[in-house]
């Protein structure tokens, strides 16, 4: 009998090694999406996506550089289109991207500056790509690669994902974790620079369990902290 059990352990033992050599990372995001993200079908419903987002900036001494607060209003289908307001340093900010061109206002007064409007652009559709995760991993053109376990700064356990996009020098970590599926934090490489984003918490307004707070690290390649660089609050307010 008790041979048996051994036997029947090893056998189990290597079905499950088995498993775990035929996952892929398209596999983990999409069992993270169905499972703790409240099911690929429930992102592919919503039309229009509203929502305050706040960002804190901080320099390398703690204190607080910049803060604001930003209303986006998207339209997710059947073309992507968004707008944010915001006022800052007395300027009332406006960034419309209409699904092809984007345009950027100050006081209501149309900017023409092309580096300007081009910083403009990739923060509001950066923002989307942000906020939308993890579904833009698979409905996205990005190259995902499962790159094994490894242990996070909480204690708990993550599968590795690394993702790179065409014509991109950008690289990207995502961090899942081994039991729930949840995405728990990503790292980004911008040229030498590296930062680790950690998710604090996720909103229980909508059954996709998107960004509530996170906190943003400037880093070293093996993930040593330098310090706090920002924090950023999201506000549900419409999704459907």
């Amino acid at each position: 009998m008790k041979i048996k059990s051994v036997f029947l352990g090893v056998i189990f033992g290597f079905l499950a090694l088995s498993c775990e050599s035929k996952r892929t990372a398209e596999m983990i995001v999409n069992t993270s999406l169905e499972e703790a993200h409240g099911g690929i079908a429930n992102w592919e419903l919503p039309k229009t996506l509203i929502y305050e987002k706040t960002t804190i900036l901080y320099d390398s001494s703690g204190k607080i550089e910049s803060q604001k607060k930003q209303l986006f209003h998207n339209i997710l289908r059947p073309k992507f289109t968004s707008k944010v307001d915001w006022k800052e340093k007395g300027i009332q900010k406006r960034i419309v991207f209409d699904g092809t061109e984007t345009s950027l206002f100050f006081n209501q007064q149309k900017q023409t500056n092309l580096e300007t409007i081009e910083k403009a652009h990739k923060e509001i559709t950066g923002a989307q790509y942000v906020l939308w995760q993890p579904y833009k991993l698979l409905a996205d053109e990005a190259s995902l690669k499962l790159e094994g376990k490894v242990r996070l700064e909480d204690g708990s356990e993550a599968f590795k994902i690394k993702v790179e996009y065409p014509n991109s020098a950008t690289k990207w970590w995502y961090y899942f974790d081994t039991e729930t599926f949840l995405l728990k934090e990503n790292l980004v490489k911008h040229g030498t620079t590296y930062s680790q984003i950690k998710n604090i918490s996720h909103e229980k307004k909508t059954e996709l369990r998107l960004h509530k707070e996170r906190k943003s690290y400037w880093i070293d390649s093996i993930k040593n902290q330098k310090y706090l660089r920002a924090q950023y609050y999201y506000t549900i307010l419409k999704l459907e």
